[in-house]
C-alpha cells in the first residue's frame, strides 16, 4: 500500500472523533475532488459524468458519479460512520464524593472493560440559536485535550465472583471530569466555541478514546486505533469512488449513520431517504416512475463492515472451515438466517470481479452455535429491492476502544471495490 494511503486513512480514523466529523471528513475530500454538494430539499439538475454529494443530518454521506446511460442500474458502496461507545445524557452532571462525572449511555455494544484507564474527550455536534426556530445552527465540537477517564476498580477490592463480569453500565462506567462542587456542561461548550450559553439549544455528545493511531508488527503491517469498525470501510468507500474511473452506470458511495444501533433513523439505513435520492437521481435524468424501478432491479450494492478474523487465542470461536485471516484480502459474510444478504448469486460477481483483478478473497460463516451480527445489507434490500452482498476486512477486538487490522487489506479493499464500481 502506499504510504500516503495509510496515512491517509490513520488521519481520518484520528479526525473522526464522532459520526459527525467523520461525515465532514468524507464530504471535504469529495468537495475537494469537485464533487458538487446537493441538498435534500432541492429539485436537482444533474449531467452525464456529473459528480454530486450530500451530507444528512449531518451524519450520513452519499456521493455519486452519473454514468453514460441514465437508464442502466446502480453501482453502490455502502458503509457506516458510527461506531459503539457512550453517549452523555441530558443533565449530564454527577456529583459523589467530592468527584464531578458525567451521566452517559451506552451506545451501541462496545466491549465496555476497553474503555477503562484511557484519556477519554467530548464530541460531537451542538444546536445553536438561528434566524428561526426551525432553522437553528449547527456547530461542530470536539474538545481538543484529554478531559476525561473511566478508572477501574483496583483488583484487590474486588471479589472471586466480580472479577471478570460485565460493568454496570449506570454505576461502574462512569467517567470523572474533575473535583469540586459544581460543573456545567454547557458553560464549557460555550467556551470552545466561543459562543453565548444562552444560544445553545440542544446537543448530541459522545465520549472518544484520544489514543492516536498508528502501525506496528515486525513490517508494520499491523494498524490499531478506534473506530476501525467501520470507519476503515468508510475511508475503502469513498477512495474506490475518488479513484473509479466513470462507466455505463451511476456510482454511488453511501455511509449511513446508526447502523451500531438498529438503523431506523432519519440517516439510517432502514429510512426511505437513500430511496428517496436514488429516484431523484433517476427523474433528474429524465426517467420515469417504470424506468426508475427497472433500475432498481439492475442494481447491486456492496455492504462494507468489518468481519471478524480468526484469534490466535480463541480458535475455538472461528468456524471449523472458514477462518479469515489478516492480510489476506476481503472476506465475504455469509449466513444461512440472512443476517447477511448475501448469497450465491452475489459471490458468483465479486468472485468474477475479483478473480479478474487477482485480489485475493476469504469466507466467513458464524460458528453454528453462535448467533454473530448483522448489517445494512439485508435492510437496504428490504426497503429498496437492491440486491447486496456482504463483505469487510478482517479484523481483532472489534468493538474494543483499540480494535486492530491489517495494512494490506485496506488496499485490496479500495481495489476491489473500485473494480466494482468500474464493472459493467
Amino acid at each position: 500500500m502506499s504510504k500516503e494511503i495509510i496515512k491517509d486513512l490513520l488521519n481520518y480514523l484520528d479526525d473522526s472523533v464522532s459520526m459527525y466529523h467523520s461525515a465532514k471528513f468524507a464530504a471535504d475530500k469529495f468537495n475537494n475532488a469537485g464533487f458538487e454538494e446537493l441538498h435534500l430539499t432541492e429539485k436537482w439538475k444533474l449531467e452525464k459524468n456529473g459528480k454530486y454529494y450530500l451530507v444528512v443530518n449531518n451524519s450520513t454521506v452519499i456521493a455519486f458519479v452519473i454514468g453514460e446511460n441514465e437508464k442502466s442500474g446502480f453501482r453502490i458502496v455502502g458503509a457506516h460512520t458510527d461506531s459503539p461507545g457512550f453517549k452523555i445524557k441530558s443533565n449530564p452532571l454527577i456529583k459523589k464524593e467530592g468527584y464531578l462525572q458525567l451521566n452517559t449511555e451506552v451506545y451501541g455494544g462496545p466491549l465496555l472493560h476497553t474503555w477503562f484507564d484511557r484519556p477519554l474527550s467530548i464530541a460531537g455536534r451542538v444546536f445553536l440559536k438561528g434566524e428561526s426556530a426551525h432553522k437553528p445552527n449547527v456547530e461542530l465540537l470536539n474538545i481538543d485535550r484529554d478531559l476525561l477517564t473511566i478508572p477501574s476498580l483496583a483488583i484487590h477490592m474486588q471479589s472471586q465472583d466480580e472479577r471478570g463480569k460485565l460493568p454496570n453500565p449506570q454505576k461502574e462506567t462512569l467517567p470523572i471530569i474533575g473535583l469540586g462542587e459544581d460543573f456545567d456542561l454547557d458553560n464549557l461548550i460555550a467556551e470552545e466555541l466561543n459562543v453565548k450559553k444562552e444560544n445553545i439549544l440542544s446537543h448530541d455528545l459522545f465520549l472518544y478514546n484520544r489514543e492516536k493511531s498508528y502501525t506496528f508488527g515486525l513490517n508494520n503491517e499491523f494498524f490499531q486505533s478506534g473506530k476501525i469498525d467501520n470507519l476503515g470501510m468508510v475511508h475503502a468507500g469513498l477512495q474506490a469512488l475518488l479513484d473509479a474511473s466513470s462507466s455505463e452506470n451511476t456510482q454511488i458511495f453511501v455511509a449511513f449513520d446508526n447502523e451500531e444501533i438498529g438503523s431506523s433513523t432519519l440517516q439510517g439505513a432502514a429510512s426511505a431517504m437513500f430511496r428517496d435520492v436514488l429516484k431523484k437521481i433517476s427523474f433528474a435524468l429524465g426517467n420515469d416512475e417504470v424506468d426508475f424501478i427497472n433500475q432498481i432491479y439492475d442494481s447491486y450494492m456492496i455492504s462494507a463492515d468489518q468481519a471478524h478474523a480468526i484469534h490466535p487465542n480463541y480458535t475455538a470461536k472461528a468456524d471449523p472451515t472458514n477462518q479469515p485471516r489478516l492480510n489476506k484480502g476481503p472476506v465475504i459474510k455469509d449466513s444461512a438466517r440472512k443476517s447477511y444478504a448475501t448469497d450465491s448469486f452475489g459471490r458468483a460477481v465479486l468472485i468474477d470481479i475479483a478473480n479478474q483483478h487477482n485480489i485475493p478473497l476469504q469466507m466467513f460463516h458464524n460458528r453454528s452455535d453462535l448467533r454473530g451480527g448483522s448489517t445494512i445489507g439485508a435492510i437496504i434490500e428490504t426497503n429498496t429491492g437492491i440486491r447486496n452482498i456482504d463483505i469487510g476486512n478482517p479484523m481483532l477486538a472489534m468493538h474494543s476502544s483499540r480494535e486492530m487490522a491489517g495494512v494490506k487489506d485496506q488496499e485490496y479493499m479500495i481495489d476491489l471495490m473500485r473494480e466494482f464500481f468500474e464493472s459493467k
